[in-house]
């Protein structure tokens, strides 16, 4: 159980290598992990520099936002 971090950060990069870009959400609901869990990996991942996050997006439609 020592590497159980690296073993996670394999399987994150097995399916981001497998599926391409994925939410989140996604990744951790095919990892058996809480969405907040899985934000703080990719976290630490993007601050060590082992994956790039490029995409915000809001949650409302075009004509929510403009409301």
């Amino acid at each position: 159980m020592d590497n159980w971090w690296d073993e996670l950060d394999e399987e994150i990069f097995a399916l981001l290598r497998a599926n391409g870009p994925m939410d989140p959400a996604d990744l951790a609901r095919k990892l058996g992990m809480s969405t907040d869990a899985m934000c703080s990996c990719l976290a630490l991942l993007s601050t060590s520099g082992r994956i790039r996050i490029r995409s915000v997006e809001t949650g409302l439609s075009l004509t929510e936002q403009a409301a």
